[in-house]
């Protein structure tokens, strides 16, 4: 969940000669670097809505080293005790009434997580922006009242999920306050938000992120924080295998 949990850095909006001054690259990298982490813990509650219909599931979670490792699990009562695992590009799910672990992949990657907007893909994320991109920037906008910068990514290899990315950049948070995922043939498959920003220490992080798959309709899924701590103590077998059976 690398993308979905970014950091963010000080309040407030840049100098305009600093803002004018950045180049798209620049922009990307001081995006990479408020993603960076060594543990993190999180509790939150995920809403998915498909057209009249809600579902509502809660989960906690743990990550290590910028994502690359985490594990989830679901708490409530329909879906109590499904495990998830991610160790980098690998991710297990474990299902307690049959006592079993399935790893997940093939064509398996594409569907969503627990039904969600969020795919099995996108958990999947594990290298910096930079090394999957090569970024362009655009005219900037104001968002929400604040200024932001805008980038275009075009994806550098073939395997990337999305051929191109154009992110909504906060100019004080360096964080992608809305981001716009394409296929290959140009056409829109997700649009991402990320709000509600509060302060952890020295960091600024979205507590709400909305992610919507165009190719679904009236599909909403939004993913809400009641906790996130950082660099903080995780239990010692969270990213194994054995743990989603303890």
């Amino acid at each position: 969940m690398k993308q979905v949990l970014a950091l963010l850095v000080i309040l407030g909006g840049l100098p305009a000669w600093s803002a004018a001054g950045l180049t798209a690259d620049e922009i990307i990298q001081r995006v990479d670097d408020n993603q960076v982490f060594t543990t993190q813990s999180f509790t939150a509650t995920m809403k998915i809505t498909k057209g009249k219909r809600t579902l509502t599931k809660n989960f906690y979670g743990y990550g290590k080293k910028d994502g690359q490792k985490s594990f989830m699990e679901f708490t409530n009562p329909e879906d109590k005790g499904v495990k998830y695992l991610k160790l980098e590009d690998e991710m297990w799910i474990y299902f307690p009434d049959a006592d079993d672990v399935l790893k997940i992949s093939g064509h398996m990657l594409r569907q969503g997580m627990m039904g969600s907007d969020l795919s099995y893909e996108d958990m999947l994320e594990n290298e910096s922006i930079e090394e999957r991109y090569s970024a362009k920037r655009l005219e900037d906008q104001v968002v929400g009242g604040r200024p932001c910068y805008v980038v275009e990514l075009t994806a550098r290899k073939p395997e990337v999920t999305y051929e191109k990315q154009v992110i909504i950049v906060d100019q004080g948070w360096f964080l992608p306050v809305k981001i716009e995922l394409y296929a290959r043939g140009g056409r829109l498959l997700k649009n991402m938000t990320q709000t509600n920003v509060k302060k952890i220490n020295d960091r600024w992080v979205p507590f709400e992120i909305g992610i919507q798959d165009t190719r679904k309709r009236n599909s909403l899924t939004t993913m809400k924080f009641e906790k996130i701590s950082f660099d903080v103590g995780v239990p010692k077998r969270a990213f194994t295998k054995g743990y989603l059976k303890r």
